[in-house]
Order: C-alpha cells, then sequence, then structure tokens
C-alpha cells in the first residue's frame, strides 16, 4: 500500500469516527430537549393538578363528579404523556449505546489497520 492510500484510508477512518461523533453528540441533545419537556410537563402537570384541586373545593356538590372525572382523565392523559416521553429516552439512549460501539468499532478497525501497515513497514 503506498503513502496516498494510506492517508486515503485513515482520513476515511477519522470521517467515520467524525461522522459517529456528531451523531452522539446529536442525540445528547435529543435527550437533554426531552429531559427539559419531561421536567415542564411534570411542572405543568402539578400546576393542573393544584386547579382541580381547587375547583374541587370550592365547586357546587352536583359538579364535583364532572370535574373529579376532567382531573382523573387529565391525570390519566398526563401519565401517558410521560411513559412516551420515558421510552423515548430508552430508545435515544440505545441508539446513543450503538453509535458507541460503531465508534468503538471503527476505532479498532482503524488500530488493526494501523498495525498491519507498521507491520509491512518492517517488512514482517
Amino acid at each position: 500500500m503506498n503513502e496516498v492510500e494510506y492517508d486515503q484510508k485513515n482520513y476515511q477512518f477519522r470521517m467515520r469516527i467524525e461522522q459517529l461523533q456528531e451523531d452522539q453528540l446529536s442525540i445528547k441533545k435529543e435527550k437533554r430537549k426531552v429531559e427539559e419537556q419531561q421536567e415542564a410537563f411534570f411542572y405543568l402537570q402539578q400546576k393542573e393538578q393544584q386547579a382541580y384541586e381547587f375547583v374541587l373545593n370550592s365547586c357546587e356538590a352536583e359538579e364535583r363528579a364532572f370535574y373529579q372525572d376532567r382531573g382523573d382523565e387529565s391525570l390519566y392523559l398526563a401519565k401517558k404523556v410521560q411513559r412516551e416521553l420515558e421510552e423515548q429516552q430508552v430508545e435515544l439512549e440505545k441508539e446513543y449505546r450503538l453509535l458507541l460501539d460503531q465508534e468503538e468499532s471503527v476505532s479498532a478497525e482503524q488500530t488493526s489497520f494501523w498495525k498491519q501497515k507498521e507491520g509491512e513497514s518492517n517488512g514482517t
């Protein structure tokens, strides 16, 4: 293998690793956005539950069942959204781990390539 081919191969390894690292960074950013959404959603859900509690404590007895049902439905939907956000976090974590594994594999392949080239240079 001549120097140009060697440099091209090294460049390809470097580009693959850089792309994987960029993808990892994108996943990290996406995970952070989901975490922020979870925090904001949790805060809003708490405020909503406080509002339902206030309404339940201040409404007429015949209206209480209606507002109780709305509050229960809201809580159910909030839990559903929270589960979906958690599932999204799990999927992002899986993608991130996969990218780390791929980066490790490419790095190992590059190291093997270097050792092979070194062996060729030493005449073995």
